[in-house]
């Protein structure tokens, strides 16, 4: 009877120990799509249902007013926070501040890309509630003098600027992606798909090499529920014993009673 009570106290103490708390940014997928933009009109790939049905956020140095096609240029890398067709109610997107981060620590270089490396930093939050979404940035650049399987960009996704972005560190198979010269000449969406709880910032670290991102996109939005994973840390939240759980216990208190008879 002794060896059974301590198996319920064990039982009992374990239960309590691991419990159950909401995730962090999940990123499930990243993918390039070839996509040239010469002559391209912006709004012709939000009806189309390509990019940027949600919104898209575009920075070109030349845009035709009427039209928004891109025109001769190249990309500027400076972004203005005006989101087409609208700004999404849902989304705050702001520009971070290299060797500051988001608050949370210092930017640190990748490694990934030699020589002059310019980092552009952003935060991507949905402030209201929680939402997966594909997050897409777009690189073009007819103007740009690399050539080849040179790398001239790079993106990684994390809740710090920077401090994941080496490939050995990465926090998540999906949160980190390269781009070559040919690449960005061609014209290549990077897209996310992002799980992100409400008021979570999402620390977006773009480094590249003679060259801008030209814009970002949102598709796909929907409500989402970040998923549970185990923690030693965390209250034990109230939970309903199972019926086995009751079987033991009562199994155990009958015991006592029993043996408090026999003395």
């Amino acid at each position: 009877m002794r060896h059974l009570l301590t198996g319920i106290v064990v039982a009992m103490l374990a239960g309590l120990v691991l419990t159950s708390s909401a995730s962090a940014i999940t990123i499930y997928d990243v993918k390039t799509d070839s996509w040239s933009a010469a002559g391209g009109d912006p709004y012709d790939w939000s009806n189309g249902g390509k990019y940027g049905l949600s919104g898209y956020s575009l920075m070109w140095t030349n845009i035709d007013a009427v039209t928004g096609k891109f025109l001769a240029g190249r990309p500027t890398g400076h972004y203005t926070d005006n989101w087409k067709p609208a700004n999404p109610a849902w989304l705050i997107f702001k520009t971070g501040t290299p060797n500051t981060g988001n608050g949370t620590g210092p930017y640190q270089p990748s490694g990934t890309l030699s020589g002059t490396v310019i980092p552009r930093l952003y935060t991507l939050e949905s402030w209201d509630k929680s939402r997966e979404f594909d997050f897409s940035i777009y690189f073009y650049d007819p103007g740009l003098t690399a050539t080849g399987s040179e790398l001239v960009a790079s993106v990684i996704l994390t809740g710090n600027f920077g401090t994941h972005a080496g490939p050995t560190l990465l926090k998540d198979p999906f949160n980190f992606q390269t781009l070559t010269a040919d690449q960005v000449h061609a014209g290549t969406m990077i897209t996310f798909d992002v799980g992100a709880a409400a008021g979570e910032e999402v620390a977006v670290t773009i480094e590249t090499k003679g060259t801008y991102a030209a814009g970002f996109f949102l598709d796909n939005v929907k409500d989402w529920t970040p998923p549970v994973t185990t923690s030693l840390s965390d209250p034990p939240p109230a939970v309903m014993p199972e019926p086995a759980t009751m079987a033991l216990l009562a199994l155990g208190m009958g015991g006592i009673v029993m043996r408090r008879r026999r003395r």
